[in-house]
């Protein structure tokens, strides 16, 4: 829902590592501005170059935000 706007304003992140940091201060994200949404996308762009990659994977999946890649095993079948 988020990952289209997020990929906009962060290219080069992975969205749903952006979308995971903002969802640690904020429950849902539809309340926030234009104007918020895209000053919460830098401070998650910030928390992800300081926390390291393996950090914001790992927030991620905690909020369900799995990888596609993940959701499938070797064969192209629903993990």
């Amino acid at each position: 829902m988020y990952r289209g706007r997020i990929r906009d304003l962060a290219p080069g992140y992975d969205p749903r590592h952006i979308e995971a940091y903002m969802r640690v201060a904020h429950s849902t994200l539809d309340g926030l501005s234009p104007q918020e949404f895209r000053y919460e996308v830098r401070v998650a762009c910030g928390c992800v170059d300081e926390g390291g990659l393996p950090m914001a994977e790992r927030i991620a999946l905690s909020f369900g935000l799995a990888s596609p890649v993940a959701c499938f095993d070797g064969e192209g079948r629903a993990a």
